[in-house]
């Protein structure tokens, strides 16, 4: 069943503001896959350093001020932050079956949104980080709307590609002029050939 976008029930839910999201939250996900890559780094520790880096991402985005439609309602771990007012979430986990909290129950800042949405209508937002099937499939970013009652009403799906970023002007070292080795025959010190001499 092919569900509609979140935008045809809320128009700050624009596909170029949820890309800009999953964006975010892709790129500490693989940042975080580059970064612990040890023996000793397992699914739990990947997991919690993925996430707080997520967190930590949409809170500084909404620091720098660069989007005017990004707020954020809780900064706590129950991160809680608003695109164009509407209060969504995120979560690491599968879309199809979710486990998490953030994913199964609203939370209190979502509440009063939830409130005021009209049945079969989505109230309750959130992303998620789909890992695929055993984590084996190319990471991608849902975003599901919930009706009071649960039901998924709506989703979006981000673009796939992984996209590669260098931060700032990158220039190129300068030019040094290396001019062509001069090769002769080797000198002779006096000490070498009185040496020689003696021998």
């Amino acid at each position: 069943m092919t569900l509609p976008l979140p935008v045809a029930f809320n128009s700050a839910l624009s596909s170029d503001r949820l890309q800009e999201v999953a964006s975010w939250l892709l790129e500490e996900f693989y940042a975080t896959e580059d970064d612990l890559s040890r023996r000793t780094d397992t699914g739990y520790t990947r997991g919690c350093t993925t996430f707080g880096r997520q967190r930590s991402r949409i809170v500084a985005e909404v620091a720098s001020g660069k989007h005017h439609w990004l707020g954020l309602s809780n900064g706590n771990n129950d991160l809680v932050f608003t695109i164009g007012g509407v209060p969504c979430r995120f979560s690491n986990d599968d879309p199809v079956n979710p486990s998490k909290k953030a994913v199964l129950t609203a939370n209190r800042h979502q509440m009063g949104f939830l409130e005021f949405a009209s049945p079969g209508e989505p109230g309750r937002f959130c992303f998620i980080i789909d890992r695929g099937q055993d984590g084996a499939g190319e990471p991608r970013v849902e975003l599901l709307g919930f009706t009071p009652s649960d039901e998924v009403a709506c989703r979006w799906v981000s673009d796939t590609v992984r996209v590669l970023r260098m931060e700032g002007e990158q220039p190129l070292a300068p030019m040094v002029p290396v001019g062509k080795p001069q090769i002769g025959p080797k000198r002779r010190d006096e000490g070498d050939a009185a040496t020689e001499a003696v021998q």
